[in-house]
């Protein structure tokens, strides 16, 4: 009987968030903390996906020490993959979308400067107010 394929892994998700940013020319340096945030919440997506692949094997080493496995599980409970993208993946998706890295933010931009939200359009309605 063949060994069952493996199946592809993603892209490396920091990869891909500093592929993505470093593409965004309009970002300048009022934008460096958003940036440095969404590359430190790929790190954290990519490391609890690294953690989890050590726990399993972890696990299987470990399978007939009874104290291990209690630590093993507490540790396990920390590991949890889909509890820490879904938690990390939409606050990513919020940071991106702040620094105008999604389709529906760069569709707002006008010209090649990002939306300037609720602070811009004030001082802009007062200077018009002004004039």
């Amino acid at each position: 009987m063949p060994a069952p394929k493996r199946r592809d892994r993603a892209p490396d998700l920091r990869d891909a968030v500093k592929a993505a940013v470093d593409a965004m020319d309009w970002l300048t340096d009022s934008d460096q903390a958003l940036k440095a945030l969404a590359l430190r919440q790929a790190e954290e997506i990519e490391k609890v996906i690294e953690r989890a692949d050590q726990l399993s094997d972890l696990r299987r080493d470990l399978s007939d020490d009874m104290s291990a496995l209690k630590r093993l599980k507490a540790l396990e409970a920390m590991c949890d993959v889909t509890k820490t993208v879904g938690w990390l993946g939409p606050q990513l998706q919020g940071v991106l979308r702040d620094l105008g890295g999604t389709p529906a933010a760069r569709k707002a931009m006008k010209g090649d400067k990002p939306i300037g939200g609720r602070l811009a359009q004030l001082r802009a309605d007062a200077r018009e107010h002004d004039s």
